[in-house]
């Protein structure tokens, strides 16, 4: 199942998971079973930017726990541009970091079920 984590630092989520990849499977389950996707996208339609933060937020760390590096830091990138309410920037880098957002909960999916 972990080889099929592609683009994601298993090592990296097995480090945050104690080791144990008994764990890292139930932190991957409750990360699929968290997904934020609609709610961020709802957020980001009604330009909700400090509930949207938020939920950035969730996201950044979780990923980071799983071991989604790439994830995390367009989260963080996200997050820091609510923080300084830059919302040209929250516009530019939202598309992309959904759409790798549901690329890594996809992956996680797909690898769960093998």
């Amino acid at each position: 199942m972990l080889e099929q984590l592609d683009g994601i630092d298993v090592e990296l989520g097995m480090s945050y998971c104690m080791d144990d990849e008994d764990f890292y499977r139930e932190v991957l389950e409750e990360y699929v079973n968290s997904d934020k996707s609609d709610e961020i996208e709802d957020l980001f339609n009604k330009g909700d930017w400090e509930n949207y933060r938020i939920k950035v937020h969730a996201v950044k760390s979780t990923s980071l726990t799983i071991g989604a590096k790439e994830l995390y830091d367009e989260a963080l990138q996200l997050e820091n541009a609510c923080k300084a309410s830059d919302i040209d920037s929250i516009i530019d880098l939202h598309g992309c970091c959904m759409m790798d957002y549901k690329n890594v909960l996809d992956i996680v999916k797909n690898a769960l079920k093998a």
